[in-house]
């Protein structure tokens, strides 16, 4: 079974004296029904690469929440996920502030938006239409617009006021979406297709 590495949410627990890397325990069936083996990644590691050697993952998922910047150590961990799938050619799926990191790291921008918190739109675009992608869910305040979409990366859907939804690596198979396929109460085919192909490299 492929083994898929999922970044987590970093909190700071108030009187508690202590972060934990939070991630949605609904991650775990869905990967696992689909035939991976999900490990949760820790922030707190020291040496990041011989980590992600000890633990020889086959792909990665870079999950949702922490605006980018906000959360230091787990800033540091996905940096040195992409670097290590970058060296290695491993897939990795970003989803929500995931995808936005991906455009950060190759060197895009984000932008503030309204209207996208806690809500559902449409998708617009080929891609969207072809893989059957029509109205998803959206939890993020900030946003990647054409003109802040890194160079080494291609827009695949847009909602209909013009945000970048869902985004390709030109070169690599890095895929991004913004919406949280976790967190439907049942997942879509589309989904359950994306998150098994893409790992596959099909």
């Amino acid at each position: 079974m492929r083994r898929i590495g999922i970044s987590a949410r970093l909190d700071t627990i108030s009187g508690r004296d202590e972060q934990r890397d939070a991630l949605d325990a609904r991650w775990a069936p869905l990967l696992w029904d689909l035939g991976y083996v999900p490990l949760s990644l820790s922030s707190g590691v020291s040496d990041v690469t011989a980590y992600l050697e000890a633990l020889n993952l086959n792909g990665f998922i870079l999950s949702g929440g922490n605006d980018i910047g906000s959360a230091h150590a787990r800033d540091r961990l996905e940096k040195g996920v992409l670097d290590y799938s970058l060296e290695r050619g491993l897939p990795v799926l970003g989803v929500c502030r995931g995808m936005q990191f991906i455009n950060v790291y190759c060197g895009g921008s984000l932008v503030e938006v309204s209207g996208h918190v806690a809500t559902r739109h449409n998708l617009v675009g080929r891609w969207a239409k072809e893989h059957g992608f029509g109205n998803v869910n959206s939890y993020h305040s900030q946003a990647i617009l054409e003109e802040t979409l890194s160079g080494d990366l291609v827009s695949l859907a847009e909602s209909e006021d013009g945000i970048v939804e869902a985004l390709l690596h030109k070169a690599l198979p890095w895929l991004g979406i913004m919406w949280h396929p976790e967190r439907e109460k049942v997942p879509s085919e589309s989904d359950l297709a994306l998150l098994k192909n893409h790992f596959l490299g099909e």
